[in-house]
């Protein structure tokens, strides 16, 4: 007599998950995605900052060559033509044809055609220049003006330690200012200029661009003689000390990066600004580049300012 024998499987069926354990498959790859998520975001943002810190090398080397061409660096702005430094380095960052829709540079106003064609982005100053921009901030151009549409940027020049119109100027003087202070004057720097040593003072650092696309906000307006084209020393980076934006043209954000406030026309400051954790990328005159720390010390930052007030820089640099 032979054994009972169970039912076999059929040699094709296989045993479903259970409600549980699907549960606990779900759980497991929650977890997972929650440990391995920061680490992406980390990845993604030392590739933007290492990204911005190109950029700035880029229009660091620019300035550079513009001094070679030219036996001194750019103006930093002016109001006779109404213009600021970057209409005078596009050649250098590979940016000829901006430049020569603009017949004569000298005497061109940001603002007029052929710089801005009214109502458009036809002009030269809305020309779509990728190093304009950081990665890491979202930050919008300028597109819904009804006549001067443009685009902004995140790099902007040092203006030290002086408020922007300030009369009189610091006798420690940037690598970028106005003579007593007048718009129509802008400073003729060269290189002998600076005599606290190259690797001693700040050539350029980031600023953030206003996220309205209408203009509300003058930060990242690098093209305007009047916008944030520079950023001054006066407060250290990513400060939670407001701005000081021109009275008429400023408008709260409510963005917790970009404190401000409104002010005088010659009372403008702009600190230097980033989405970058911890600090902000920056340029010094001998071409390198720096991410310097939130942290680094006010008396520090305002040393690296200048290119001829003989500080001592501290060792938070």
């Amino acid at each position: 007599m032979t054994g009972f024998s169970p039912p076999r499987r059929p040699p094709n069926s296989r045993r479903a998950f259970t409600l549980i354990e699907l549960l606990v498959v779900i759980a497991i790859i929650s977890i997972l995605i929650g440990l391995l998520l920061p680490a992406v975001q980390k990845v993604r943002e030392a590739a933007a900052r290492t990204q911005c810190s190109n950029h700035l090398k880029q229009w660091s080397l620019a300035l550079h060559n513009y001094h070679d061409v030219y036996k001194k660096f750019p103006l930093g702005s002016r109001s006779g033509p109404r213009q600021s430094w970057v209409m005078h380095v596009w050649p250098f960052v590979e940016q000829d044809n901006v430049q020569k829709v603009i017949p004569k540079i000298d005497s061109q106003h940001f603002y007029l055609p052929p710089a801005t064609i009214p109502g458009t982005l036809n002009g030269a100053t809305g020309a779509k220049v990728p190093l304009y921009y950081c990665p890491s901030d979202g930050g919008s151009d300028l597109t819904d003006h009804p006549l001067y549409q443009r685009r902004r940027g995140n790099y902007v020049v040092n203006w030290g330690n002086a408020r922007y119109g300030q009369n009189p100027q610091p006798v420690a003087a940037a690598p970028f200012w106005h003579l007593n202070g007048n718009r129509n004057t802008p400073a003729t720097v060269k290189m002998a200029f600076i005599i606290d040593g190259t690797a001693n003072t700040l050539m350029m650092s980031e600023t953030l661009m206003a996220k309205s696309i209408q203009d509300n906000d003058w930060r990242g307006d690098i093209q305007n003689d009047d916008g944030h084209f520079r950023f001054q020393t006066l407060l250290t980076p990513n400060t939670t000390a407001p701005d000081i934006i021109q009275n008429g043209w400023f408008q709260n954000t409510g963005d917790p990066a970009m404190p401000a406030v409104a002010g005088a026309r010659n009372a403008q400051v702009a600190a230097a600004r980033s989405r970058h954790t911890g600090g902000v990328n920056a340029s010094l005159c001998d071409g390198s580049v720096r991410f310097v720390s939130n942290s680094i010390s006010l008396r520090t930052w305002q040393a690296l300012g200048t290119m001829n007030g003989g500080e001592v820089i501290g060792n938070d640099f």
